[in-house]
């Protein structure tokens, strides 16, 4: 067991001194997390000492404290971004510790400046290993190619690696990381174990499993899986009275283990009881291990080791991801499974539930007290497909987290371009979103206020029924070809116009591109791609969600749509415009532009970020409600940016549009997958 790496400021002081302790007492290991050590926590010998992109509080004393050193590479609540102290929680001994100014974030940057590659991850290993006798671990965050990362570390003569799984604890981080970035720790120790083996790398080579390690049979199966052990953070949290109230970034913890550390706190955690605490769960832990050990008939933990054939499974599980995790999918203990399949489910199935709405209105600044920045939340994910149920089928996509085979782009200090540019470089926008049409029964002032918010950010807004037309903002709107008005910024002909043989005349959409709507479906997909060669005068595609004749999700739309272009030599001549009502958030934008598109509508999310309700009938605040939506454009800019950034994308337009390369899917159906044209999680 490994008592996971948690930083002192992220912690607030006496739980890392009990973590290290309680480590000595019961002959285990403690990380200590990056930010300097306590002089409590440098007086015991079971830790191990975290060296991290910023070096806060490291130097070579600190460094040859404890058994090993542990370079910090990423972290599975946010591989590809650094670490993050919020400046509320860094006070007066946390400046002194990690020599910064009071009050200031303490962000770490997203790549070691040192680190670009395998080859310099081998030097600093190296150099490490000399200047303090010690063995060297590294850590990471499981991510896309987990596999060559571990088989890099152990050719570079790292004694380790700790994997962390996607969703795993942490003091702070952008939620839309958190919830989108990485893979499950077990397809991630699969894999490792496997390329290990193969290449003969696996002997004299310790993984360590963290992230999402809830109770002893989790240790047991991973280390089944292959992992030599496991390492638990939330748990020895819980251990000494986590209430899991998901705010440790606001240094208010009810149970006074994440709040701000001050020379003269009001309430002190008691160490005595917390070692005690924390030295009781170890040994309650490692003896149910031991009682499932006996039960299965294995005697010892190396005997347990990459035992894969020990493990069953309920039938709930696809072959595909069964494969990857080596159990044999002709295994099935019980008789309580449901059938083999990963279906998503109706597409309006808890769309919108609170913790969604919630989000929505922190971004806008409806409610919270950052308007305009990426939401910040603490503790592991609780989002789909981890624990709540997926709703559409980008829930069960994730995004890749740049780590060593190739260096991430820092959000916070680096430019990530995400200007976008329609029509072969006659529309311009600011972002690679934009409003799609609103549903019925909006009042035509809320839409003005849309129409007027995409005028001055440099967006677009779907004005698709006509309803605006001389409106004071027409400049940038999509609207019918034909359709009276002043100007605009694209033309669009529908797809039932087309068919029926009303083809565009001569010079349609005038001094406007003109784009093709169609429905998101499948009879739609295979009439462009039978009449490609008719479509000549359309600069793109507007796919739409909203369409009554709509059979497919989004994602799939998009995904096809781009493969047929590609393979008919056309993705160049072609935008596609992906739009619908039902797109949620930043996250959705992100993946359906890795899955093709060049832009992305969305329009309930923005009136659900702004406080309106359909059934609303009290006086609006419409300047109010300009200033919520605008804070809402920004919030998602940096979004987009922080996930970018995290997959290793300096621009949006040239990096991330059709790049499914940085997706991966959890568990998904595998025809489904196959259609999308994604790789599954876990997959070498």
């Amino acid at each position: 067991m490994y008592l996971g790496d948690m930083s002192f400021g992220a912690l607030s002081g006496v739980p890392n001194a009990a973590i290290a302790r309680a480590a000595d007492l019961t002959g285990i290991m403690a990380g200590t997390g990056e930010g300097g050590l306590l002089k409590e926590v440098a007086e015991c010998s079971r830790i191990t000492v975290q060296w991290a992109s910023a070096r806060f509080g490291v130097d070579a004393n600190s460094l040859t404290k404890g058994q090993a050193v542990v370079i910090k590479i990423g972290q599975g609540a946010k591989p590809g971004i650094g670490g993050h102290l919020p400046g509320v929680k860094v006070t007066t001994p946390i400046s002194e510790t990690r020599r910064i100014p009071v009050g200031t974030d303490a962000i770490s940057p997203a790549p070691h400046h040192d680190i670009y590659s395998i080859e310099d991850l081998g030097q600093r290993i190296l150099a490490l290993k000399e200047a303090t006798r010690k063995p060297v671990f590294v850590k990471v965050g499981a991510t896309n190619y987990i596999p060559y990362i571990a088989s890099g570390v152990a050719r570079m003569g790292a004694a380790g690696i700790i994997i962390d799984g996607a969703g795993a604890g942490t003091g702070a981080a952008p939620s839309v990381v958190k919830n989108n970035v990485g893979v499950p720790i077990e397809l991630a120790i699969a894999s490792v174990d496997s390329i290990l083996r193969r290449e003969g790398l696996r002997d004299d080579f310790t993984v360590i499993a963290a992230g999402r390690v809830g109770c002893p049979e989790d240790s047991v199966k991973l280390i089944a899986l292959g992992a030599d052990m496991t390492s638990l953070g939330t748990g020895a949290l819980l251990a000494i009275g986590c209430l899991m109230v998901h705010k440790c970034h606001l240094g208010f913890c009810p149970a006074i283990l994440t709040n701000r550390i001050s020379d003269n706190p009001v309430r002190t955690l008691s160490f005595d009881q917390s070692v005690t605490w924390l030295a009781n769960m170890v040994r309650g832990w490692t003896e149910e291990m031991r009682l499932i050990m006996e039960a299965i008939g294995v005697s010892s933990i190396a005997d347990l080791r990459s035992r894969r054939e020990l493990l069953f499974h309920n039938g709930s599980m696809n072959p595909e991801t069964l494969g990857i995790l080596g159990v044999d999918s002709k295994q099935e203990r019980g008789s309580g499974g449901q059938a083999a399949t990963s279906r998503a489910p109706p597409l309006a199935a808890n769309l919108w539930d609170p913790s969604r709405s919630t989000t929505l209105w922190e971004l806008a600044g409806t409610t919270g007290k950052s308007p305009g920045e990426a939401q910040i939340s603490s503790m592991g994910s609780i989002g789909p497909p981890f624990i709540d149920t997926p709703s559409r089928l980008s829930d069960w996509v994730v995004v890749d987290g740049a780590q060593v085979t190739r260096p991430s782009i820092d959000p916070y200090r680096e430019q990530i371009e995400i200007v976008n540019y329609l029509a072969q470089g006659k529309v311009r926008l600011a972002a690679p979103f934009f409003f799609t049409h609103l549903p019925e029964g909006v009042p035509d002032e809320v839409r003005s206020i849309f129409a007027r918010t995409a005028s001055a950010m440099g967006l677009l807004y779907d004005d698709s029924a006509g309803r605006l037309g001389e409106g004071p903002h027409p400049e940038r709107l999509i609207a019918p070809e034909g359709a009276q008005g002043r100007g605009r910024a694209i033309s669009v002909v529908r797809m039932s116009a087309q068919a029926s043989g009303a083809a565009p005349a001569e010079g349609a959409g005038g001094r406007w591109p003109l784009y093709l709507r169609i429905p998101s479906s499948t009879a739609a997909l295979e009439w462009v791609r039978s009449n490609l060669r008719l479509l000549d005068a359309y600069h793109g595609f507007i796919v739409d969600e909203d369409d009554d004749e709509s059979d497919l999700q989004l994602e799939l739309s998009v995904s096809k749509l781009e493969r047929d272009l590609i393979e008919k030599d056309a993705r160049w001549r072609y935008d596609i415009l992906a739009e619908g009502n039902m797109v949620r958030g930043s996250e959705d934008i992100v993946k359906l532009l890795a899955m093709g598109a060049d832009c992305v509508g969305f329009g309930k999310a923005a009136l659900v970020a702004v406080g309106f309700e359909d059934d609303q009938e009290v006086v609006l605040d419409l300047e109010r409600l300009a200033e919520h939506l605008e804070n809402l454009v920004v919030a998602f800019v940096k979004d987009i940016k922080l996930l970018a950034g995290a997959a290793g994308m300096s621009s949006v337009a040239s990096s991330l549009v059709g790049n499914k390369e940085i997706l991966r899917t959890v568990c998904l159906d595998p025809s489904i997958r196959r259609e999308l044209g994604i790789k599954p999680a876990g997959a070498a």
